[in-house]
């Protein structure tokens, strides 16, 4: 388990350690949980509520009202993610920086909408 602060230290050496690799298009500090932004896990507490208020979407509600140290929630883990585009680099991509946890996704290709 990785604090906020260990997470952000590793993240330049994992930045290193990507680069040059065609395809990696993000790299950055993720909780650790891996449920979907709009539906957190159940004991998460600042999320029980359900819906956000005024129909805000859940990116809004994350950004206004909490804090990014409580995402993970109460003694939540951080760890590296690794954005990249083609499913073949997830192998070149270390599964741990400084004792915190690599998790990679494949996202595709952004573009313009």
């Amino acid at each position: 388990m990785a604090t906020l602060d260990e997470a952000r230290s590793a993240k330049a050496a994992l930045r290193e350690n990507v680069t040059g690799l065609d395809g990696v298009i993000g790299v950055g500090v993720a909780p650790e949980f891996t449920a979907s932004i709009g539906q957190p896990p159940r004991d998460y507490p600042a999320r029980k509520q359900g819906t956000s208020p005024a129909g805000r979407s859940p990116v809004e509600v994350l950004s206004e009202d909490e804090l990014v140290e409580q995402v993970a929630g109460p003694g939540g883990s951080w760890v590296l993610q690794v954005n990249v585009t083609d499913a073949r680099l997830v192998d070149k991509i270390p599964e741990e920086i400084d004792d915190v946890a690599v998790r990679v996704r494949v996202v595709g290709a952004v573009r313009a909408g």
